[in-house]
């Protein structure tokens, strides 16, 4: 459950598919390597701004709450070992062991770090014209500590 009790506009039921991230590093990848890296800001930034509107919309209102239940119901949903701490201008995110980053290690699927990567660009596009940025700092292989915090 989302914000509020509401079902969030981004869950998905049914069948976790583990190979998503697979999908999203391959598709990041050819983005990139075909179109440049400003593509891949690109197309990262109108994911944040417009797949995602209604939490983009809630960050630039000034509510945190719509992003952090989608971080809790995601990363619940994928079984990662994470702690989520909500303060009195945003939230800490301390991923302990990816899910995502786990699951391609075990696929041997090179650069899983790329998804780190478009997660910070992700997250920029989510704050951005909002009061609010998340800083990203990766403090291991698989892990990861993200602090939304208003700065305006």
């Amino acid at each position: 459950m989302g914000a509020e009790g509401k079902i969030l506009r981004y869950e998905s039921g049914g069948e976790l598919h583990r190979d998503f991230h697979a999908s999203i590093l391959d598709g990041a990848n050819y983005v990139r390597s075909n179109y440049g890296e400003e593509a891949l800001r690109e197309v990262l930034f109108n994911t944040g701004t417009k797949v995602y509107k209604t939490l983009h919309e809630r960050l630039v209102a000034g509510d945190p709450s719509e992003l952090i239940a989608w971080w809790r119901y995601y990363l619940d949903r994928e079984g990662t070992d994470y702690s989520l701490e909500e303060t009195t201008d945003g939230a800490v995110l301390t991923v302990n062991d990816c899910a995502a980053l786990k699951h391609l290690e075990s696929r041997k699927i090179p650069d899983g770090k790329g998804l780190c990567a478009a997660t910070r660009i992700l997250n920029e596009a989510f704050c951005s014209g909002s009061p609010f940025e998340i800083a990203l700092e990766e403090t291991g292989d698989r892990s990861c500590r993200q602090v939304l915090r208003r700065v305006k």
